[in-house]
């Protein structure tokens, strides 16, 4: 059985970081937080609280669902997101795109959870 692909589109944030070994010598002289997680703290507070509560919706599908769920977030200002965007004529974010065709517009749970069901249903036949 193939996994139900769930793809959102929702703006990522962006964060400055550094490689490894840098990361580890700024720890080592004790400059405290990594500099990518300074760089998500310079966005505007609805725009933290967004990217947390899709992070952890995203974390609790993949616990909840695990190997039935793929799951690919996109964000809409790469190449990808524009394409997708124009496609299933996303005019807000996040929208859920499920197997291609269903779409969630926004925060709404129940709804998501809905449509992944019947996407689950649909395999079992």
């Amino acid at each position: 059985m193939e996994p139900i692909r769930l793809e959102v589109i929702a703006p990522m944030l962006q964060g400055m970081s550094f490689c490894a070994p840098c990361e580890l010598v700024m720890e080592g002289a004790g400059l405290g937080q990594h500099a990518a997680e300074h760089a998500l703290d310079e966005y505007p507070q609805e725009w933290q609280e967004d990217h947390r509560r899709l992070t952890e919706w995203l974390s609790d599908l993949a616990d909840r669902h695990g190997s039935r769920l793929r799951i690919r977030a996109i964000d809409p200002q790469s190449p990808e997101g524009l394409w997708k965007s124009l496609r299933y004529w996303v005019r807000r974010y996040p929208t859920w795109i499920v197997n291609g065709k269903k779409c969630v517009v926004g925060w709404d749970r129940p709804a998501l959870d809905a449509a992944l069901e019947q996407a689950m249903e649909g395999q079992h036949v």
